[in-house]
Parts: structure tokens; C-alpha cells; sequence
């Protein structure tokens, strides 16, 4: 979440969060994009990663030769079956997001953990590309979010907990809060990323639904993904960052009928990896 900024700065605030330190003053572009740029980055994350291993096997196996004539091959198919043993695996993640199952708690879970660990080296190889960081973050909040929804929901509602930004609209706040009500869900206003850690610290949710910018959630997802789930909904920022937000409002119903009221959970955020 932001840190509220002072509408009379005409240059960048002093008071913005601390992931918008680079921010130049100007509004931001809408920073919308689909699952398959996440994923499109992690195919070429594994070429990178094949060929910087060959050529690393290839650097060492005449030393390795030296000492046995078999320890270049043993590396070799060492090599081989970690690559092809993560390969398999993120290839079945994008099989889960395609085909929307199985809606199993342990599956998503799992596949989340096999995002984590590949997740910061996507986004090097994003800024090494030149792409937008708020793009592919959003690409990577879309792709959590379909894995959260594998995982049969229900959850009480005392143990979800909606955390909304400072910097949103007045107008939205309130029909945020009003949403949430209606549903006795626990709403908080917070202003940055300490807080809203320190709100997930007070009220040990199972599920907690995130309104902010792409940086702050993928910050958020990243600190608190191995203890809980985190539907991330993005705002729109036409006055920059953390100056009159806005979110869909629609997408935060819908999480919430998919938290609070699995029977009647619309199907707002699609599984397939193009959207």
C-alpha cells in the first residue's frame, strides 16, 4: 500500500512509498497485461538458464576430467534432470492455469512455491529486456491470483481481511467498505507496506484480498505467500501514484463472492494464461 502523497506537490512527493522512489512525476500509464508475459518470460528464463548451464559444463568438464573420465557425464545428466525436473514443473502450472484444475488446496499451494522460485529471476531478466516493471508485475499478480482460485474457497468471514490503500478515491473508499460490510468482512486503511504487515500480524487471516499498485502487491505476495493467500486487485493511478486511486469494483465484489460465498463465486478472473 502507498503512503499518502500531497496533492499541491506538482514534483515527485516526498511522501510516496518506498517502491516509487524512481517515480519521474508524470501520470502512469495503465499497466494492464496478460498471464502469458509472466509466462513468456519464464520460457526464456529456461533458455537462459539451459544455455549458461552447458556452457558452464563445458568450461569445467575438462578439469572434471582430470580428476575422473566419468564426472563430466555424471554432471552432465545431474544438470539435465534438474533442468528437465523444473521444466515439467512450470510446465504443469501453466497446464493448471489453462485448464482451471485441479481445485485442490495442497495443488495451488505447490504451484505458488514453484512460482516463488523462479519469480525474481523472471523479473531480472525483464529489466535486462527493457519491459515495464508495473506490466510484468501485473502479468504476475493475474497468475497468482488464478492459482489462489484453485484452492476451494469458504472462508469465514472473520478470517479474511480486505486491506485498502490511503491514496484511494474517497468515493470508491467508502463503496469498498460498504462491499465489504455487506459481506462482514474486516476492512483496513493503510499507508504503506509496514502497516499492512502489521495488520496481517494483528488479525491472522487464512485470505487476504490486496488493493494497491503492482509494486506494493508484488511486494505484499512476496513477504506472506509461504503462511497465506493473497488476491491482489491492481488500482489505476490517472494521477499518478498514491493520489486518487482507482479500482474495479467489480473485481473486488467478485473476490470477495469467491472468499466469502464459494456457491455463488462469479468467474471474474479468468484461468487461461491470455488473460
Amino acid at each position: 500500500m502507498h503512503a499518502e502523497a500531497n496533492p499541491l506537490d506538482g514534483e515527485k512527493s516526498p511522501k510516496l512509498g518506498d517502491e516509487w522512489r524512481d517515480w519521474d512525476g508524470h501520470a502512469t500509464p495503465d499497466a494492464a497485461a496478460p498471464k502469458r508475459l509472466f509466462f513468456a518470460l519464464i520460457v526464456g528464463f529456461l533458455v537462459v538458464t539451459v544455455a549458461a548451464s552447458l556452457l558452464s559444463w563445458y568450461l569445467v568438464a575438462p578439469r572434471l576430467a582430470e580428476w575422473h573420465a566419468a564426472a563430466p557425464a555424471m554432471l552432465l545428466v545431474v544438470l539435465g534432470f534438474l533442468l528437465a525436473a523444473l521444466s515439467v514443473a512450470l510446465a504443469l502450472v501453466a497446464l493448471m492455469l489453462l485448464t482451471g484444475r485441479p481445485h485442490s488446496t495442497r495443488a495451488s499451494s505447490l504451484a505458488r512455491q514453484i512460482l516463488a522460485m523462479v519469480e525474481r529471476r523472471v523479473f531480472w531478466l525483464g529489466r535486462i529486456l527493457s519491459i515495464n516493471k508495473d506490466r510484468l508485475a501485473n502479468a504476475f499478480i493475474r497468475t497468482n491470483n488464478a492459482l489462489v482460485r484453485l484452492a476451494p474457497q469458504g472462508t469465514a468471514s472473520q478470517r479474511v481481511l480486505i486491506l485498502l490503500p490511503r491514496c484511494l478515491r474517497k468515493d470508491q473508499l467508502e463503496q469498498a467498505r460498504a462491499l465489504a460490510c455487506t459481506r462482514g468482512v474486516e476492512v483496513a486503511i493503510v499507508a504503506g507496506g509496514e502497516q499492512a504487515r502489521q495488520r496481517i500480524r494483528e488479525r491472522r487471516p487464512s485470505v487476504v484480498i490486496g488493493v494497491a499498485c503492482e509494486r506494493d502487491l508484488l511486494s505484499g505476495i512476496r513477504d506472506v505467500r509461504h503462511k497465506l493467500s493473497v488476491l491482489g486487485i491492481a488500482n489505476t493511478r490517472p494521477n499518478g501514484p498514491c493520489r486518487d486511486t482507482q479500482i474495479n469494483l467489480t473485481e473486488l465484489e467478485g473476490a470477495l463472492d469467491l472468499c466469502v460465498r464459494p456457491a455463488a463465486a462469479p468467474n471474474l478472473l479468468q484461468s487461461g494464461l491470455g488473460t
